[in-house]
């Protein structure tokens, strides 16, 4: 299947510090949508793709409902359309757009960054950031979120919160916050790029374990939830060691792209930024599909880690020379370990039981005769 992610818009009502989609009042037009959906079905021929699945994203996508309520009827109308998602930070969502999101089929992946967002997500002195009963700005993003609580929850119970070491303190916190929310399997992901040095490792080694410990406290209560990345960790340990084979994390390049609002098309939206790999005539899937692999260099080939790896992100390693960072593997390292301690601890519990299964049957792993190693 192919991943096309459609940036409808680069503005955003957000200043977030770590963002690196520029904050820029590009829309993308009706046409240059339909157009890019054109091109999209020469680029599963050449992929071998056989369906799709679109994610909205932006900036924040909401800003350009036009473009969401143009484009929905065709996509559901397209009988390569196998779903439709928006990522989303939800503070531009009320019952209207909830109401048509819900009844279109439009899966909702709510950014939120958790307790700490008034930092974090800093919102800008905008007209969309205006309480309506007070006329004033919001105080700060929680408080647009409490106000619209009802709405959100009703939209979705799915959430991602993007860790960096501007929020890895709050890790804990954030997950217990979510839960209280009715948002029982939260998706915590990690920001695979440059901006870890020692001491942020050092702390994200230590809230990790805090953070393990909460969801192992959370499976003992027979509550059925769990962590983004710890979760997903879970899972490439079911791909590796029990289908012997090795996940790759990252769609980018090989079976997905993105779609800007100018009409260009690029492996995502990272290779966008800095306008390199134009997804063209010349373009080679071939290469990204078979050959391109960071897990085959020196450094990867006797670490204990290599048959389970998904190898993170495909632009941060293009930009290392085809390897990926040593901060990058660190993370990998430090959650894979405390992955394993929540198996090690929970595999008796039945809810961790169910949660295994169907880990399993994600992957198409027959579940009789596998067994959870720690």
């Amino acid at each position: 299947m192919f991943t096309l992610e459609v940036s409808v818009t680069e503005k955003c009502n957000l200043g977030c510090p770590y963002c690196y989609v520029a904050n820029r009042p590009t829309w993308m037009e009706p046409e240059v949508f339909d157009k890019g959906i054109e091109y999209l079905y020469t680029l599963m021929e050449r992929s071998g793709d056989k369906d799709y699945h679109v994610s909205f994203f932006g900036g924040e996508p909401l800003l350009n409902w036009e473009l969401i309520t143009h484009a929905v009827p065709k996509l559901r109308a397209d009988p390569k359309c196998a779903g439709i998602n928006i990522i989303t930070n939800l503070t531009m969502i009320d019952d209207e757009k909830a109401d048509y999101l819900k009844a279109n089929g439009v899966g909702v992946s709510w950014s939120f960054d958790g307790m700490g967002s008034n930092e974090s997500r800093p919102l800008l002195p905008l007209l969309e950031n205006t309480n309506p009963e007070t006329g004033e700005i919001f105080n700060g993003i929680l408080d647009m979120y409490n106000y619209k609580k009802e709405t959100i929850t009703k939209l979705t119970n799915g959430c991602k919160v993007m860790i960096w070491p501007g929020n890895t303190a709050d890790m804990t916190e954030n997950f217990e916050f979510l839960l209280d929310w009715g948002i029982e399997h939260p998706d915590f992901s990690i920001v695979r790029d440059d901006v870890w040095d020692k001491d942020s490792l050092v702390e994200f080694h230590r809230e990790c374990g805090r953070l393990a410990d909460a969801w192992i406290s959370k499976i003992k209560q027979g509550i059925p939830c769990s962590v983004g990345f710890l979760r997903l960790a879970i899972l490439d340990i079911l791909f590796g060691l029990v289908k012997g084979k090795r996940p790759f994390g990252c769609f980018a390049g090989a079976n997905g792209g993105v779609l800007m609002s100018s009409g260009e098309f690029y492996p995502c939206a990272r290779f966008a930024s800095k306008k390199i790999m134009l997804m063209d005539e010349d373009y080679d899937f071939k290469y990204y599909q078979k050959e391109f692999d960071p897990r085959n260099y020196d450094k990867c080939t006797d670490c204990k880690l290599n048959q389970v790896c998904n190898a993170g992100c495909t632009y941060s390693q293009i930009m290392n020379d085809n390897k990926p960072l040593d901060s990058v593997c660190e993370l990998f390292h430090i959650y894979y370990e405390q992955a394993m301690r929540v198996v090690t601890e929970c595999r008796d519990e039945p809810v961790f039981q169910d949660l295994i299964l169907n880990y399993i049957e994600n992957v198409g792993v027959e579940s009789e005769g596998t067994e959870c190693r720690s």
